[in-house]
Parts: C-alpha cells; structure tokens; sequence
C-alpha cells in the first residue's frame, strides 16, 4: 500500500527572522571590535604616556611622596629628609653611673650618611618596564601605594671614633692611682684600686649597630664596654724628692743688711720602708710613713748666741809719719771696719779700700815705687793691709793672695807685711770657717788694730814663726840704707793643752837691700 507523503509547506515571513538575527550578531560583534580597538589605542596612547624619567604617582620612601620626580630629584627631597630628621642625632652612653654624649651628626665628618640608592632603583623598575606593561604599572599606582624604607648607616668609622673622643668617655678611666698627702709629721699614702676604660672600638660596633636597627632616634641609653684598668703605680722616690729638704743652717742676709736668716729642719722619710708598707697594702688600704726631721748644725738660736762671739784674732802696729800719711791709714782702716765675710767669701782688700784718690779722701804721702820714696796718694796704706794680713795669720784664716815690700818694713815684723797698690798687687783671704766673720779696725792715738771676730769652735791658738834664712847687708852710700832679707814664715797650730799639732810653712819673703 503506497504510503502517503505528506509535503510541509513554508511560512510566510521565516527566513527574513533569521537574516535578521544574523545581521545582529555582525552587528554586536563589529561594535566589540571597533570598542576594542579603541580601548587598545588608548592604553597603547597611555603607556606611551607614561614618563620614564620620573616615579610613578604614591611612591614613597621613609614617607617622603616621591611620585612624579625624577630619580635626582628624589635623591634631593630624601637628603633634605635625612637632615631633617637626624640633624642633631646622638647616643647616649653609660659609662661606671656617668653618661656621655656622641652626637652622630656632623657632615664634614660623614658619620651617619643615607644610601637610598638601591630603594631608587627599586621605585624606578615600576613603570619603567617593557612599552605595554607601562600602563597597568601607571594605573596600578593610582590605587596601590607603593612605600620603601632606608636607614642611615655609620659613614667613617674614624669620624665616628673622633666623635666618641669628643664626648669625654675615651678619657675616662675610673682607675684610682695611689695617692698621697704629706702631713706635719707624717706622709699618708692611700693605695689605688683598678677600675675601667671605655673600650673605644668594640663601642664603635655597638653605636654602627644601634644605628644599623634604625634606632638611633629612640633616645635610649647604651652601655659601654670597657676594658680593665690597672692603678698606676706610685713612685715613691719622687715623693721622697718631693718631700725631702736639707737641713739649712742659720745664716745672714748680705742683702739684707745682714739680717739672720733662720735655720730650718731636714725633713725626710724611710723610702724602702715607704714602699714595701704600699706593697703590702689592699687596694684602697691607707699606710702611714712617719717624717724623719734633722737639725741643721747651726740654728737660728745658736747663731744668735755665737754670732761674732769670739775674737779669732787681732794684731795691732804703730802708725807714724806725716799727718797725710796717718789720715791715710785711718781713712783705709774706715773701709775696712765693719766689714762682713759669710763662709765661702773672699776679703779683697782693693775691691773694700776702693782706689785712692783726693776725691775720696785720700792724702799724698811717701810711698816705695820702684825702690825710691816718692809721694804718692794713698801712701801709708800698706800698714792697713799688712796689719790685717798679721790678724788673719793668727785667726788661722785662708790667705788668698799676699805679697810682701820690696824692702823690709819698718812697722811689722819680718814675714807678716802684705804690700797693696791699686790695679796690682792684692791682698785677699779667704773665710774657710762655718760662721761669718767680721773685720774690726780702729785707729787711735797712732796705733791701727784689727781683730777678726767670728766663732771659734775649737781650742787651737796659732803661733807665726818667722825663720830669717839670709841677711843681705845694706849697700853703702848716700841716701836711705835698706838691709836686705830672705825669711821663710811658718804656721804652728797648737792644742789646748799646749801641743804642737802642725807646723806649716806659710810665706817665703824676700827683701832687697839698698
């Protein structure tokens, strides 16, 4: 049976629907196209908008806004931040309870300095990769901050080690050294104890760390490290120096009119005794070293009691001759009186008589020149001289310089003259005993005496030989008649009980005759 098929018929309108749709679709696909095409024009506009020489907008570093820059830029306002928040930075160090001050800001030194260098770096990657991703850098920024931190660091380490020395704790040493206090009648010496330095380098390291953790602003206080300290050792030899002075007899002032200067004490103590109690001692422990005090050998009372108690000496001439001649004398004696010699001083008889003249007093009168008798100024004066010569020979003085006439004289025995003229020859002695002497001399009733008055601290008397060796007859003729002699004097000390104890030949003399 043959099967019926039935034909569907088509309606109207179907294919016009769907032409339709199609046509939208192109449509709506075109419109995509064309919108990305735009918007991928203006992110390839924005990314070649992007500035590559400066930072991206909400960049910071150490909170300094930093976006838009360039990297010179940034360093600058970074810097200026630095300064601005370190100037005047410093650490506080504890050292044994004391503080002291490094201040870390000084820009000559370059002791703290900020190295932004690599944050920069960091900051410029952002934006400044490959030409497309510029873009997403740029509007990523316009919502994500993108902040970096730098810490200063220590510079110079010898800056850093000049301002620790600034701060005072580089001379710190809380060692106590042995110490001492010289009392009235005793030295006090107090033992030292070992204490601490500052151990200047290992606190360096201590301070580049602090400021390494950014905690250099926190205003802390660190302690130092330190090393041991050992007390100085006294020298117990410079304090005895120190200490020690040497008995000082009494004397006189020349310059002071020969006031007494008082006699003052030795003082001095045990130095081996001194320095072994110290070594024995705790530190800290106080030793006791008691003065040892010596008299002088004379004091101020005993020079009061003996000054110029003794006659040592005395000789006396008699004065003759014309009344020039004996004012003379009397005038040369003058100078003589009076006259103080400390232990150690020369007499020089021209330097005290001074140089004859009328001016000063003087009168012309006979005198020996070259063997005749002329008149001369100051004539007579020589009696003055070889008496005083006389009185030192038996006050058993030091004779310096004597010389005798040319012919024997008339007013003292052989051997005891001493001849003076002005510019030479010279007559001086010597005070070779421990106290002052003094010379007296008067003149009156035409006898000159002078004594030698001084402290006599022994028993000794002196006797003056005179030992004529050869008469030389006087030669024949007119005029004055001179004998002639050659004398050798002697020096014969004896004891209290009489005994000779030396014999000393003391002057050869030679007269000529005429």
């Amino acid at each position: 049976m043959a099967r019926q098929v039935a034909t569907k018929k088509k309606r109207p309108g179907a294919k016009t629907k769907k032409a339709r749709r199609t046509a939208g679709v192109r449509a709506a696909l075109a419109a995509l196209v064309i919108c990305l095409v735009l918007v991928g024009g203006a992110y390839v506009a924005l990314c070649a908008m992007v500035d590559q020489s400066v930072l991206l907008p909400n960049t910071e570093i150490n909170g300094v806004a930093l976006g838009g820059l360039t990297r010179t830029q940034a360093q600058e306002a970074l810097q200026e931040d630095f300064r601005s928040d370190y100037q005047g930075a410093a650490v506080t160090v504890s050292l044994e309870g004391e503080e002291y001050t490094v201040s870390l800001w000084d820009e000559g030194r370059n002791v703290l300095v900020l190295d932004a260098g690599t944050a920069l770096d960091e900051a410029m990657e952002r934006g400044h990769g490959s030409f497309f991703t510029r873009g997403l850098d740029w509007l990523s920024a316009q919502f994500t901050p993108w902040s970096g931190e730098v810490l200063p660091e220590v510079g110079d380490r010898a800056g850093l080690l000049d301002a620790i020395s600034d701060s005072g704790i580089g001379a710190v040493d809380t060692a106590s050294g042995t110490t001492y206090e010289v009392g009235e009648q005793s030295v006090t010496f107090t033992k030292g104890t070992d204490g601490v330095v500052a151990d200047v380098e290992t606190l360096a390291g201590q301070i580049t760390e602090l400021v390494a953790s950014g905690a250099a602003l926190d205003g802390g206080v660190i302690d130092s490290a330190t090393l041991s300290s050992t007390a100085a050792a006294l020298d117990v030899q410079s304090v005895y120096d120190e200490v020690y002075t040497a008995p000082q007899d009494a004397t006189l002032d020349p310059e002071n009119d020969y006031a007494i200067v008082e006699s003052t004490d030795g003082v001095s103590f045990d130095v081996e005794a001194a320095q072994a109690a110290l070594e024995a001692a705790a530190p800290g422990e106080t030793v006791t070293v008691d003065l040892v005090f010596t008299e002088p050998e004379i004091t101020t009372q005993e020079l009061e009691e003996c000054l110029f108690r003794d006659e040592l000496g005395s000789y006396t001439t008699s004065v003759s001759g014309s009344s020039g001649r004996r004012e003379n004398v009397r005038l040369a004696a003058e100078f003589c009186d009076g006259v103080i010699l400390m232990p150690g001083e020369v007499f020089n008889y021209n330097d005290v008589v001074g140089e004859r003249t009328t001016a000063r007093g003087f009168s012309a009168a006979p005198a020996y020149l070259n063997g005749e008798t002329v008149q001369e100024v100051g004539g007579g004066i020589c009696q003055v001289s070889s008496t005083l010569y006389a009185a030192c020979l038996y006050s058993n003085l030091e004779i310096v310089t004597r010389v005798n006439h040319t012919y024997a004289s008339s007013y003292i025995g052989l051997g005891l003259d001493a001849t003076v003229s002005w510019g030479g020859p010279e007559y001086e002695f010597a005070n070779n005993t421990d106290y002052p002497l003094r010379v007296d001399a008067s003149y009156s009733g035409g006898r000159l005496t002078i004594s030698i008055r001084g402290t006599k601290t022994d028993d000794i008397h002196v006797d003056i030989v005179s030992e004529t060796l050869e008469v030389i007859p006087a030669e024949t003729g007119e005029g004055s008649h001179h004998t002639g002699y050659k004398v050798q004097t002697y020096r014969n000390l004896y004891d209290g009980d009489g005994n000779l104890i030396s014999s000393t030949p003391e002057a050869y003399s030679y007269y000529r005759a005429s």
